[in-house]
């Protein structure tokens, strides 16, 4: 058998072809440093190249275990935690919009069943979809949705007297929720910045800086702010691998300046009503604090287990969406949020763990994105809920009734699912996970197995 039928008889058991090509040169490598191997001990080349061959077994059997590797793969653990945490969103919702009545909270039930289901679907495609194009597509991705949200300043619709809504088809679409998908493509623009030092930095910045000043022209702070702590802590994160050269503690010290940009563009450029807004964080039991110091009261009154001991009258007009939480802490007890924050926590470290056990650097540049989305989020949530921050407009993934934001988060675990699918497939136009060391533990394994 030559070099040839070796190759090829190895290559075809392994079913997923998207890595076939770099398998084959990978062995093909690993064949010819043997040969060289051999022939500089005084074999003959044609000798040198059937000793390489046999020296790494079967090829049918070296084909099977590569095959074993390399294909995807899925974390069904995860989808499982996902769809218990979407039943028990849904459940909250049923049970909220059955107390609350339709005069308080006036949405179908029927409505975010719908929008689970459309985000389950979403999940699965981007689960089978291949990230490393978000990756390749990270500028083009990320100024489309740029493009999206200067657009609405001009063709944008204002619900609830908030701007920042479009209308596609009779639907409505929350930019402040879709702009979330930027994060994952600004892991590519991190990934296609590598390696050019303080060019790449400067770039990483500014492409970082302009969906959250768009985002304060809405006008709404909390989510520029979450924006800019989430691509910033992802710059930090790559500049401490050293993707923009050696001066790290400078370039982390710039980054973490940069953060506090939208409260000082408030502070400087904001109407009254704006800067008012945002010195409420000082302010947060004055006047004007109406639900947060309902939340405070529903709190106070909570018990360990059941319901709580004060008169709800009052109940906070947002109870069902930015007081999840709230919600739970005083009608089913302290207990129960407790448990609830286990989950959500659990969740959090799941995706994480995802994402920073990728040995490729962009699935894990994007999927740390993605992850902090979530990490954010649900922090940001928790803390309006107890009071720590003043009232703002927040999310709870999974848990908060809406269309976008619901779609939005299943599309991100949908990444995230992929990134953990096709940890161990060759990603387009990126390196593969075959190196020489690796294929030499494949072969040794398997021969101390046989």
């Amino acid at each position: 058998m030559d070099k040839r039928q070796f190759l090829e008889t190895v290559t075809e058991q392994i079913r997923y072809g998207k890595v076939r090509e770099m398998i084959s040169d990978e062995l093909e490598n690993h064949i010819e440093d043997q040969k060289e191997a051999f022939m500089s001990d005084g074999i003959s080349e044609a000798q040198s190249y059937q000793k390489a061959m046999e020296d790494m077994g079967d090829p049918v059997e070296v084909g099977i275990s590569l095959d074993r590797i390399h294909r995807p793969k899925m974390e069904w653990k995860m989808i499982l935690l996902v769809l218990g945490l979407s039943v028990l969103g849904l459940f909250f919702q049923y049970v909220m919009i059955k107390d609350m009545g339709a005069e308080t909270y006036p949405y179908n039930i029927n409505s975010q069943c719908v929008n689970m289901v459309i985000g389950l679907a979403v999940m699965m495609f981007f689960c089978f979809f291949d990230y490393t194009r978000i990756g390749l597509w990270g500028k083009a991705g990320a100024a489309a949705l740029l493009l999206i949200l200067l657009f609405s300043y001009f063709g944008g619709v204002t619900i609830n007297g908030q701007r920042g809504y479009l209308r596609v088809g009779g639907i409505s679409v929350s930019l402040r929720q879709l702009i979330y998908l930027y994060v994952p493509f600004y892991g590519g623009i991190l990934f296609s910045c590598k390696n050019q030092g303080r060019k790449g930095f400067i770039k990483s910045i500014v492409w970082g800086l302009l969906p959250a000043m768009l985002i304060l022209k809405l006008p709404d702070l909390s989510t520029a702010g979450s924006l800019m702590i989430i691509m910033m802590i992802q710059i930090c994160f790559v500049t401490k691998k050293g993707w923009f050269g050696e001066w790290k503690k400078k370039m982390i010290i710039v980054v973490s300046s940069v953060i506090g940009l939208p409260a000082i563009y408030y502070v400087l450029f904001g109407t009254e009503y704006q800067k008012a807004r945002l010195f409420s964080v000082f302010n947060a039991a004055g006047e004007g604090n109406y639900q947060m110091n309902t939340a405070r009261n529903l709190i106070s009154g909570s018990k360990w287990i059941g319901e709580g001991s004060v008169n709800p009258n009052g109940i906070l007009p947002t109870i069902t969406s930015n007081y999840i939480v709230t919600f739970v802490m005083y009608y089913y007890g302290i207990l129960a949020v407790i448990m609830l924050l286990a989950v959500l926590g659990f969740f959090i470290f799941k995706i994480f763990k995802i994402s920073v056990h990728q040995k490729n650097q962009l699935g894990t540049v994007i999927g740390v994105g993605c992850s902090l989305v979530f990490a954010v989020q649900i922090v940001i949530y928790v803390m309006v809920n107890l009071t720590i921050f003043p009232t703002t407009a927040v999310f709870l993934p999974l848990f908060t009734y809406g269309g976008t934001g619901t779609i939005v988060s299943y599309a991100l675990i949908g990444i995230l699912l992929s990134i953990y699918r096709y940890q161990n497939v060759l990603p387009q136009g990126l390196k593969g996970h075959l190196t020489p060391a690796k294929l030499s533990r494949i072969l040794i394994n398997k021969k101390i197995f046989d």
